[in-house]
């Protein structure tokens, strides 16, 4: 998240991620190191969470716990979304307030992210097990559509689906429908 509460974002598979850095590169961006993300995703043993597309997710970066809280996706035109998504540092009784509010772990998802910023856009280059490499352009619409427009060709067209989607339909489609995790 680059800041505030209104996220506006769009996700691109990068069949080639060395090119795509190297034109990030080029364009100005700055790129930071390397982090390994393992994010948690809790939800009501039956689901209501996912059926009102509303996400909330404990993130470990270098051995701290973030929260995050995402509210349900509205679609434009042009490929992006817009929510709502507050994030904060968790204390150490964060899991045990999500299971006092009926919420349980549905979903451990890992990758590899790097961010790279040009002013307040940020594209994040996410290496995921599995499921190959993605960019999220976040920031505001305008500067979203220049980038992709500067990275034509280096990049997919966008998907609609989040990373915990995305490999659940990764392992159905490989034969692991009940699997819950997806990690390194």
């Amino acid at each position: 998240m680059t800041g505030g509460v209104d996220e506006v974002e769009s996700k691109h598979p990068v069949p080639d991620p060395a090119t795509l850095v190297e034109r990030l590169e080029a364009l100005g961006f700055r790129g930071s190191a390397e982090q390994e993300q393992l994010d948690e995703y809790y939800d009501t043993p039956d689901g209501q969470l996912r059926r009102q597309d509303l996400v909330a997710r404990l993130r470990l970066v270098a051995g701290v716990v973030t929260a995050g809280f995402k509210g349900p996706r509205t679609y434009a035109d042009d490929g992006t979304y817009r929510r709502v998504e507050v994030e904060f540092p968790a204390t150490g009784d964060v899991r045990d307030a999500f299971a006092r509010q009926g919420l349980v772990a549905v979903w451990r998802l890992a990758k590899r992210r790097r961010e790279f910023r040009r002013g307040d856009l940020v594209v994040a280059v996410d290496e995921l097990p599995e499921l190959g490499t993605f960019a999220e352009f976040e920031g505001d619409p305008a500067q979203i559509t220049l980038a992709r427009e500067q990275v034509a060709g280096l990049v997919g067209p966008p998907e609609r689906r989040n990373y915990a989607e995305l490999a659940a339909d990764w392992l159905r489609g490989h034969g692991r429908p009940e699997a819950r995790e997806l990690t390194f």
